[in-house]
């Protein structure tokens, strides 16, 4: 009896743990409004329509990985034939986002960290710097004093920096600098 009962909760162990940690896929197909806010300027406002499409492969734990395209008006990334990926992945559940051009190029443009739910109606970015080199090169730097960032939503910035906030919540760093924002 006692070998039963360890049985049943061994497979019960087994069940569960595939559960949280097996990745689920979900199609993404939404078209949001986002507004561009910069870390120095409380009165910077800029509202950019945001197209996304793709498939989001999470566990209930939120690793995985984001693959399609992520269009937002105004950004070089956002033009046809590019694809964008984000990695949920790392320690700190950042999610690393990486653009790739239609030539098959990959690179860090716009947006470099991104925190998104489930469904994508709720995200937040930091936008990169990017200054282009000669060779066809580019840099990208990020300033969490001066930089830029992009939040879903129409444009309220309170509710904006709350939301990125709790979206980066995982990230101690990055949760900082959005609790210390101004209202």
């Amino acid at each position: 009896m006692k070998k039963r009962v360890i049985l049943i909760l061994c497979v019960l162990a087994v069940l569960l743990t595939a559960v949280i940690c097996l990745p689920f896929a979900r199609k993404i197909d939404t078209t949001v409004t986002a507004t561009e806010y910069r870390f120095n300027d409380p009165a910077y406002a800029v509202e950019h329509t945001v197209v996304i499409h793709g498939h989001d492969t999470r566990n209930l734990l939120g690793y995985g990985v984001f693959e399609g395209t992520f269009a937002v008006s105004g950004f070089e990334s956002g033009q046809e034939g590019w694809t964008f990926r984000v990695s949920f992945s790392d320690k700190k559940s950042l999610g690393t986002a990486f653009s790739q051009r239609p030539s098959g190029e990959a690179c860090t443009r716009d947006l470099f960290h991104l925190q998104a739910d489930r469904d994508w109606s709720d995200f937040a970015g930091l936008i990169m710097e990017v200054s282009d080199k000669a060779g066809h090169t580019s840099t990208g730097t990020f300033d969490p004093d001066t930089g830029r960032f992009l939040v879903s939503g129409p444009a309220d910035r309170e509710a904006a920096v709350a939301k990125a906030a709790a979206l980066f919540r995982k990230d101690p760093y990055w949760y900082g600098v959005f609790q210390r924002q101004p209202d």
